[in-house]
This record gives structure tokens, sequence and C-alpha cells, in this order.
């Protein structure tokens, strides 16, 4: 069974190929350095890539440093992001609650439309705060392509 190369793989190397490993009696490769035949940090199953960054470098920036950045090189955004995420919470849970009186309120001349009303209020407020959740993690992945991406670049030279 072949296992596929780490990111970022050996370009010269078809993925999913390695090596041939002939294990030993328990599983050990010879040298008996592990099950991933590297006696390297963490036994890793290949060699640390040469000059390879794992993750974006934290500029020095604080959070006013990066606000009034005007080249955009630094991002305010991923600093503030959880704060903006309980807020955006706190407003949903607000207007669902408001929704929920609503639906008691209606409950008294229409009890079934009352019902239909709680239960739509509630099933939205569940699916804003999921959609909220993915919309802010697909935000912050771009944002961590981006640092990736200027980590490769810087140490490239580009």
């Amino acid at each position: 069974m072949s296992i596929p190369p780490e990111y970022p793989h050996d370009p010269s190397q078809l993925y999913g190929q390695q090596p041939p490993q002939h294990f030993g009696p328990q599983g050990t490769p010879p040298g008996g350095h592990g099950p991933q035949g590297y006696a390297g940090p963490g036994n890793q199953p290949y060699p640390p890539q040469p000059g390879f960054v794992r993750g974006a470098q934290p500029s020095g920036k604080g959070f006013f440093g990066a606000l009034f950045d005007f080249s955009f090189r630094d991002f305010v955004t991923p600093k503030i992001i959880k704060v903006l995420f309980i807020l955006w919470l706190t407003l949903i849970v607000l207007f669902t609650l408001i929704a929920v009186v609503g639906s008691f309120v209606s409950m008294g001349e229409e009890p079934f439309l009352g019902i239909v009303m709680l239960f739509s209020s509630l099933l939205i407020g569940a699916i804003y705060v999921l959609l909220s959740r993915v919309g802010l993690e697909i935000l912050i992945v771009v944002f961590r392509i981006s640092e990736d991406l200027t980590a490769i670049r810087k140490q490239r030279g580009l």
C-alpha cells in the first residue's frame, strides 16, 4: 500500500508512489527507525523539505498597525474574526428570540400558525448560525492561503 506524499510533495515523483520498503517482523523497516522509516522529529514519513516554511510567519504589526497599513500587506480581518463572530451570533440570538416571542403572541390568536412560526424561527436561527460559521471559515481559509503564498514568495525571493 502506498502512502501519498505530504504536501509539498516531490514533483519528480508520481503522486501516491514512494520507494518500496521492506518491513521486518514487527512492521519496522530496516534500520529500526519506527513505522515511517525516518528517525526525524515526529517520525515523519518523508524527510523535511529543504527551505520549506510550515505556515506563514506572523507579522510584527498589531491590530492598529494592520488597520492603518495602507499597502494592505497585513490583514485586520483574521485578528478580529472571533469578535465579529460573537457579535453576529448575538444578533442572530436576539432576532431569533424576537421571532420566538412573536410566535407565542400569535399562538394566542391562531395556535397552528404560532407553532409553525416557533419551529421555523428556531430552524432559521440555527441555519443562520451554521451559514455564518461556514462563511467565516471560508474567509479565514482565503486569508491563510494568502499568507502561505506570501511566505512562499518571500522564501523564493519573488
